[in-house]
């Protein structure tokens, strides 16, 4: 029974994850782009499903001070394919708990997908990354919300 438990306890304390999103009421967007062959109308769609998913959340964009989504797009290349890490973060300044309470820049969300992609299928495959690693943020986020 205390094994069950233990058991039981641990999986609850992992579900919860490191991160959380309550009280983001405003950010705005950046993307790092470090890949070589993203057309600028895929840029563009990345930008905008990022907008898109804040105002879905009602978070407000483009204020004075706000944390920052960043989507930082980085390329392993080979002949046929490419690897690419597809990592969501936010970052903003906090304050510490430590005795002289500190500021400081901190990343306060990281999620994070490495994907192999055909050249033929390169945008195509960044999108759908994308779009997974936003759905979720925004689970995240509504679930900090209620």
């Amino acid at each position: 029974m205390r094994y069950l438990f233990l058991l039981l306890l641990a999986y609850t304390l992992q579900a919860g994850g490191y991160w959380t999103l309550t009280g983001l009421s405003k950010a705005n967007i950046y993307v790092k782009n470090d890949l070589s062959s993203l057309k600028i109308e895929t840029l563009a769609a990345i930008k905008s499903k990022m907008s898109e998913s804040l105002k879905k959340n009602g978070i407000l964009m483009h204020q004075q001070d706000s944390s920052t989504l960043v989507l930082s797009l980085e390329e392993i290349a080979n002949d046929e394919t490419s690897c690419v890490y597809v990592k969501l973060y936010l970052a903003e300044d906090v304050q510490t708990y430590r005795e002289d309470k500190t500021s400081t820049f901190a990343m306060t969300y990281e999620s994070s997908d490495f994907i192999e992609v055909e050249l033929a299928d390169f945008d195509k495959s960044i999108l759908e990354s994308v779009d997974f690693l936003l759905s979720q943020f925004n689970e995240l986020y509504e679930e900090d919300r209620d």
